[in-house]
């Protein structure tokens, strides 16, 4: 049957809905074919409507998936979203485990929220569910959908593995109009290797390593490059996809086999460490390779214990949230404390509004109508319209007040009176106002000292502490070295010398993990390769950690302070843009404004 309008997609759906047949000559894959078998079976007709949209928790192994797979996500909706996409992780339970799209409520993938299952009884044949079945790559046209609500979705899928030859889900990528997408599949592909790479280096222990190994050395750095992790005794634990298509074998035959039943020149294996080498299959292929032994650091008992939270953590403080019991996170400056309070919106109650203020940040006399708002005319130069406060914007959402030490002692009378009763009234106002929030708190003080000096009430402080995280300082972390790898990749360095390393070991880090990105994202901007060499931190006057320091050169150093060493590197940058203002400050990553401050 020759296919060419969508009533001819319609009455083939028909047809097999009563005949359990396609027509003949109607061109079907037969993995699509296979799933509509199982929609019907379920009961489903084509004009079924599509179920209302319900969400289901997520397992601890589902968030920590969700971890690897978000950011590919971000990555591959920031490529395609001018094609008006949706992309999304669809776990082996069908469940989709974390999403991304453009937050529009009216959106036609408002159904595709991270938490939906997509049962095939439900949603019939959509492609993510065929390529998990299938464990292949496909592409799903409009009318290859089982449901005829689903006839304008344009669908990709690829499967991912865990190294072990077990699927862990798929990526896909959703469209709502006809694309081209064949284009999507060969990204998804490649996202897919990149996952299943990061899931093997993750999972991986201590004692193991990865060979690394492909034709051309170029692609030995990208996730294109085959991947085996070997224990102690040189036996094959995990490999990943491209591993099996460059070895010409199946998962099977690999897992627990020693690797030299596949590599005849294994005996140069413990010379790759850090270099690349040529090592030659037992079929005589020869391959670019190179050997990675992971730098493990003692597991900390503090919330982070890598520069991103542990997400059993995380998972453990959103359920501590949804149980209205609130937070406080206490730590020195810099440490972390907001970024983790976003983690905890993220993972907790994203689709509601998380409302942040910096209690030190605002003076006194203004700090009362920015939390609680004020009506018309309360007060000279108040607006006409009256204006509504943050606590009042926290309403069902999450209220995370940083720096909560700062709060004067009037306003947090007053905090306790809404944390107690639930409302409160806008400065001038005679109309209580109900607001139910979620708290989280933040301070780099030490709470029980300012009690017992009367500068912090204690009801307030046992009403904002149900549950304490306390974040160290970065000087004291063991995976500090990890937190600086993370942060050189975030700013797109992914080589550096060993005496950049050393240099950052050395330094005590006064500013924490903000100060630490400070000056990464201030190196980023100086460098003119790839690779970050000592030469570029010479010109950052990064100062040594005194203790590794003789007396004699410290007393005759003279100390450069942050501001200083930052205003000198925006002078540098500024001198070799030949005064041009707007491209230093596109150079630095920070705004005109911004840079005229420096200057100052």
């Amino acid at each position: 049957m020759q296919i060419s309008s969508s009533r001819d997609w319609c009455q083939v759906k028909d047809y097999f809905y009563k005949t359990g047949q396609v027509p003949e000559q109607t061109e079907l894959d037969p993995t699509i074919l296979q799933m509509w078998h199982k929609a019907k079976a379920a009961g489903l007709s084509p004009f079924t409507p599509v179920p209302a949209s319900t969400q289901q928790p997520l397992t601890t192994e589902d968030i920590r998936l969700s971890e690897t797979v978000f950011p590919i996500l971000k990555d591959i909706w920031a490529l395609f979203k001018h094609q008006n996409i949706c992309t999304f992780f669809l776990n082996t339970q069908f469940k989709i485990i974390a999403e991304y799209q453009n937050p529009d409520p009216h959106s036609p993938y408002h159904f595709l929220k991270q938490g939906q299952v997509l049962d095939i009884a439900q949603f019939g044949s959509i492609a993510p569910s065929c390529s998990i079945l299938s464990q292949m790559p496909i592409i799903m046209m409009g009318h290859q959908h089982y449901l005829n609500e689903f006839s304008d979705f344009y669908c990709a899928s690829v499967p991912v593995f865990n190294g072990q030859g077990k699927i862990l889900g798929a990526l896909d990528i959703t469209s709502y109009r006809e694309q081209l997408a064949s284009n999507w599949l060969r990204h998804l592909l490649y996202q897919g290797y990149v996952v299943e790479n990061e899931i093997i280096k993750k999972n991986m222990p201590a004692q193991h390593q990865l060979l690394y190994f492909q034709h051309s050395e170029d692609l030995l750095k990208t996730a294109y490059t085959g991947m085996i992790e070997i224990d102690a005794t040189g036996q094959i634990q995990k490999a990943n996809q491209m591993a099996l298509t460059l070895l010409n074998t199946s998962i099977d035959q690999l897992l627990y086999k020693p690797i030299s039943n596949y590599f005849s020149s294994i005996s140069t294996l413990a010379s790759l460490e850090q270099q690349t080498q040529f090592i030659r299959s037992q079929d005589e292929a020869l391959f670019y390779a190179r050997l990675y032994t992971p730098q493990r650091t003692k597991k900390t008992s503090h919330l982070f214990s890598t520069s991103t939270p542990d997400f059993k953590d995380i998972a453990k403080l959103s359920k501590i949230l949804h149980s209205d019991v609130p937070i406080l996170i206490t730590g020195a400056t810099g440490s972390g404390k907001d970024h983790l309070a976003r983690q905890i919106h993220e993972f907790a109650a994203k689709d509601q509004a998380f409302i942040s203020i910096n209690c030190a940040a605002i003076p006194e006399h203004l700090l009362e109508s920015e939390l609680f708002g004020y009506e018309a005319g309360a007060f000279t130069g108040a607006s006409a319209k009256g204006k509504r406060g943050l606590i009042e914007l926290a309403h069902q959402g999450i209220l995370f007040l940083d720096e909560i030490g700062d709060l004067p002692k009037h306003l947090q009378a007053k905090l306790l009176r809404v944390l107690q009763d639930q409302f409160f009234y806008r400065v001038g106002g005679h109309k209580p106002i109900q607001s139910q929030f979620k708290l989280i708190s933040a301070t780099h003080q030490d709470l029980l000292a300012m009690i017992d000096n009367h500068d912090f009430r204690s009801d307030l402080y046992y009403r904002i502490c149900g549950y304490q995280i306390e974040l160290p300082q970065l000087k004291d972390r063991p995976d500090k070295i990890d937190i600086f790898k993370t942060l050189l990749a975030k700013a797109k360095i992914y080589s550096w010398s060993v005496n950049v390393q050393e240099q950052f070991e050395r330094y005590d880090w006064p500013g924490n993990i903000r100060e630490l990105a400070h000056v990464i994202q201030l190196s980023a901007a100086l460098i003119s390769h790839d690779s970050l060499e000592h030469a570029h931190l010479e010109h950052l006057h990064l100062p040594q950690q005194r203790k590794v320091m003789p007396q004699s050169y410290l007393a005759n150093k003279p100390q450069t302070s942050l501001n200083q060493m930052t205003k000198q590197l925006v002078l540098d940058i500024l001198q070799q843009e030949k005064g041009n203002i707007s491209q230093a400050a596109k150079r630095l990553n920070i705004s005109r404004t911004t840079l005229y401050k420096y200057l100052q």
